[in-house]
């Protein structure tokens, strides 16, 4: 962990992960379950991915590690995201805030975000 992720932890200052729905949670959660779904590489990814978010204190200091290759979801408009977990798959999460928070031009204001719903592993 980077030594911010470290003073964030220290201080509470840390992006919030919640999870869609119980089985997300169980995947994201259980390690067993990880690697008995997605094999030990992508396992140990997911694991790692949810380590780095939980490490920054809002969603804009994910653009500054290049591997989550932080991006809008191309099929929806709803504030949906992606973040990559290698070259097979995605983690789907969304601001847990209904509406997002907005900057006046209506793009995602990142640097309000301070929790993410984790709603879908995709391929």
């Amino acid at each position: 962990m980077h030594q911010s992720g470290i003073r964030n932890r220290f201080l509470g200052w840390q992006l919030k992960i919640l999870f869609g729905d119980g089985e997300v949670a169980r995947i994201c959660n259980d390690d067993d379950v990880r690697r008995s779904r997605y094999g030990p590489a992508l396992a140990s990814t997911i694991r790692r991915r949810l380590g780095e978010i939980s490490a920054v204190t809002h969603l804009a200091e994910l653009r500054r590690l290049p591997a989550t290759r932080l991006r809008r979801h191309p099929d929806r408009g709803d504030g949906y995201l992606l973040i990559s977990l290698g070259a097979t798959a995605d983690l789907l999460v969304r601001p847990r805030d209904d509406p997002a928070p907005a900057l006046p031009d209506g793009r995602l204001d990142e640097h309000a975000v301070r929790a993410l719903v984790v709603t879908a592993i995709v391929p």
